[in-house]
């Protein structure tokens, strides 16, 4: 397969640097940011102990906007010397918004496609520099630029899930509905991601943004200064933009140890059956006597936990594009 980078989309995006829409000053997003930094020294531990799969064909930092942000890469990754048509999947990562790029899921992503898959892993801009409808805006160009060049890699077209986990969770839900919907593509000021997907996964997602609980005081600041007084205030739940669209067939994985999610997770489960969306929730407790924690399989999807969760998701999807 070529591993030329395609042509990006060229549009004038803001500098992150010298744009903060979100008030960096905010004595919460302030703590918010100890917190995140915390948890990125974290992870990178968590991912030095790891060894990833060999024999995956790895083409990295491919612009998708071709303004020369960082923000704006993906990679690639699919088994070395296939030959034939692979399902897709595409991953957007977590971090509260405010941290993480697409190497936070690497190994994650390199786990899926060592499993068969053509996986698309996404950058986008972070808070404070922007906010979550501007990231929303990223993660629609992105779309919009794997939809374009699929062709070039071993991809079923029409085998396509969207995964994200916590924020990235949030991402991947909005941007399930966003991809049916052109009022809301419009009121979000978003583009075509012109994709059709066929399930999607979502790990300890976070898609009720505007809620009475304590994180919202959080949350809802990253929809950026005055943000009540903005088109996007009336749909900053997944509740109130879902009957925008008719979301495919959806896996939730949250656990017991899932102390910042697992709260949202079984509410969007709720939601969806609600909304006779057919949905499957993996709720898991202790694993070999482990507490489980947030995002698990994400973290650590080499270990028996981990490689159970991811299995048993990717069963769900290959049941759904089989039928």
């Amino acid at each position: 397969m070529p591993k030329t980078q395609e042509k990006p989309i060229t549009r004038n995006m803001p500098d992150t640097e010298a744009k903060d829409t979100v008030a960096a000053g905010n004595p919460i997003i302030k703590m918010m940011q100890v917190v995140w930094k915390f948890c990125a020294k974290s992870d990178a531990k968590v991912h030095e102990a790891q060894t990833p799969p060999a024999h995956i064909e790895k083409i990295v930092d491919i612009p998708y906007i071709d303004d020369g942000n960082r923000y704006h890469l993906l990679d690639v990754y699919y088994p070395e010397k296939t030959t034939e048509k692979l399902p897709v999947i595409i991953d957007i990562h977590g971090g509260g918004w405010m941290y993480g790029s697409k190497e936070l899921n690497e190994y994650y992503c390199l786990s899926l496609a060592d499993r068969g898959y053509v996986v698309f892993n996404l950058n986008y801009r972070l808070a404070p520099g922007v906010t979550v409808n501007e990231q929303l805006q990223d993660v629609a160009y992105a779309l919009k630029w794997i939809s374009e060049n699929m062709d070039n890699y071993p991809c079923d077209t029409n085998s396509i899930l969207l995964t994200g986990d916590s924020a990235g969770g949030q991402l991947a839900a909005f941007s399930a509905v966003l991809l049916q919907s052109g009022e809301l593509r419009e009121i979000f000021d978003v583009a075509d991601g012109n994709m059709e997907l066929s399930a999607l996964l979502l790990t300890s997602p976070f898609p009720f943004m505007n809620s009475k609980t304590p994180f919202s005081l959080y949350t809802k600041i990253l929809w950026g200064r005055n943000y009540k007084k903005k088109s996007t205030y009336k749909y900053m739940n997944l509740d109130e933009i879902i009957d925008y669209a008719q979301l495919p067939p959806t896996y939730l994985i949250t656990s017991s140890g899932d102390a910042l999610a697992r709260g949202q997770t079984l509410k969007t489960a709720r939601l969806l059956k609600s909304k006779g969306v057919e949905y499957k929730l993996a709720d898991y407790g202790k694993i070999d006597g482990k507490t489980l924690g947030h995002v698990f399989s994400v973290l650590e999807p080499f270990d028996t936990a981990g490689k159970t969760a991811i299995d048993e998701a990717l069963a769900f999807y290959r049941k759904v594009i089989e039928n």
